[in-house]
């Protein structure tokens, strides 16, 4: 039976790895899929490259508070309710201290944090009880990664609001949990201003540190955010779960 039948899933950065491969996966457990694009011609993109893997997608950029209310109330207003959120929409700029931008800075904690709380808030009057909301965070918020300062803090600050969250929304009957990526094969890296040669060192140094020897693939997150999102995980909130080949862990 599907895990997710009749269910409405609205996913944010869904249009490439992490949140692509778990569109696909919801959609395929039954759920109704539902996805932002940042701007109307990557709707259209990702409509075109996309569109099997997920039933609506509308514009909105999740670091701007008004168009997260114009999201969250168009998949209201035609739908009712909303039993999944999964906020996986965020961005990374590795750089050491010297090189931070103001803008990096701001970019980063405007997608990667404001996206997620605002996020929840503007979709609150729409999460019925029993819902389930999901965070992608990162095992980076347990390391101190170098040239990760301000990428490693956003995700820090989403491995607090994750519980704080949790506590919060509990009452409500609506459970909140995060998921922690190690290093996985997705297109954030090569967003993240870096020359070939110098992603090539970086994915070296990452892969010696995982005990199981490889990068991880989106599905195997996405299989994590279908447990969270699902049944199968009822009686786990307030949780944030590595999957990231014993990383952190070992």
């Amino acid at each position: 039976m599907s895990k997710l039948q009749n269910k409405i899933a609205v996913i944010t950065g869904g249009n490439s790895g992490i949140g692509l491969a778990t569109a696909k996966l919801f959609k395929e457990q039954g759920a109704t899929v539902i996805l932002s694009a940042r701007n109307e011609k990557r709707l259209e993109e990702t409509k075109r490259a996309y569109g099997q893997y997920f039933d609506e997608i509308y514009p909105a950029d999740v670091s701007k508070v008004d168009e997260l209310d114009r999201f969250f109330r168009t998949i209201g207003e035609k739908h009712g309710t909303i039993d999944i959120l999964f906020l996986n929409a965020g961005v990374a700029f590795f750089a050491p201290l010297e090189e931070i931008t103001e803008d990096s800075f701001n970019t980063q904690f405007g997608i990667n944090v404001k996206g997620v709380l605002f996020g929840v808030q503007k979709a609150l009057p729409y999460l019925k009880e029993g819902s389930s909301v999901v965070i992608t965070t990162s095992v980076v918020n347990q390391m101190g990664m170098q040239a990760a300062g301000v990428y490693g803090a956003t995700k820090g600050a989403l491995r607090t609001l994750n519980k704080t969250l949790a506590s919060e929304l509990l009452p409500r009957g609506i459970r909140v949990n995060a998921i922690a990526p190690g290093p996985i094969e997705t297109p954030i890296f090569a967003k993240t201003g870096m020359e070939a040669e110098q992603l090539n060192e970086m994915a070296q140094g990452i892969v010696s540190q995982v005990p199981l020897g490889r990068f991880g693939q989106a599905e195997e997150v996405a299989r994590t955010a279908l447990f969270l999102a699902s049944d199968d995980s009822s009686y786990i909130v307030g949780a944030e779960l590595e999957v990231d080949g014993g990383m952190v862990t070992l």
